[in-house]
């Protein structure tokens, strides 16, 4: 059986090889494809480990020091999870963070696979994602910032002279409250290669938001509402996610 395992992964890794050959020559269609095997081609998971390690706290993380005793043959693993989309259950341990002068309920999980899939994911996606928001999107996008986006800010007050008020917004549970069906649904617009579909829905979509974080957001609407406010909200929110 084992002799087996081995035979079949083998053929998955040498399939992933040969499809990345065919990625350079359908490199210039608008819909990309062959993505899982860009996201699971090894020199991809060793920078994805490299990034995913990088802070000097991680340095003390006892999971990052476990998986760096045998890091080659972690890696082999996750290679062939990726190519047979097979995972281990994943589990998440709320984490909260003070940022912004309030505090975040964040999801963490597992140092391995997961957080050096999600980087691998990234490497793969991430310039075709940022390529595709608008000019004026600055948060968590490499190369803008806060600096940026007072400078984008300062030019608009300087064109427009004429605008004396500004609506500052801001989304109670953003993360937790993203509607999945209709993330895929993006990404299936953007990319055709199905099988990486079948990664996000089963890597990175599984976190299943609870009941009470709904009923805290649907009391707040109700607190918040006001008649000159409840005409214009739907458009903001347009407005705010375009």
């Amino acid at each position: 059986m084992l002799v087996g395992l081995l035979e079949s992964s083998e053929r998955l890794v040498l399939a992933s090889k040969k499809n990345l050959e065919k990625i350079k020559i359908l490199s210039k269609m608008k819909r990309k494809g062959f993505l899982i095997e860009r996201i699971a081609d090894m020199d991809n998971l060793e920078a994805a480990d490299e990034e995913a390690q990088k802070g000097g706290k991680e340095k003390k993380n006892r999971y990052i020091r476990r998986h760096n005793l045998h890091r080659e043959s972690d890696l082999k693993r996750l290679q062939i999870m990726i190519l047979s989309l097979r995972f281990p259950e994943i589990h998440y341990v709320s984490k909260f963070i003070k940022e912004d002068n309030k505090m975040r309920d964040i999801g963490v999980c597992n140092f391995f696979p997961w957080r050096i899939l999600h980087h691998a994911i990234m490497r793969v996606i991430g310039d075709d994602i940022y390529k595709s928001l608008i000019a004026d999107t600055f948060a968590s996008v490499k190369g803008r910032g806060q600096v940026k986006a007072s400078l984008r800010l300062r030019h608009f007050l300087r064109r427009y002279p004429e605008c004396n008020w500004f609506v500052k917004t801001d989304y109670k549970k953003f993360y937790q409250s993203v509607d999945h069906d209709f993330l895929i649904e993006k990404l299936r617009h953007k990319f055709k290669d199905e099988k990486f579909i079948k990664l996000i829905e089963l890597t990175v979509t599984n976190y299943q938001t609870s009941d009470e974080i709904y009923d805290e957001i649907e009391n707040e609407k109700e607190k918040n509402r006001n008649a000159y406010w409840g005409v214009h909200q739907p458009a903001f929110m347009h407005l705010c996610v375009e």
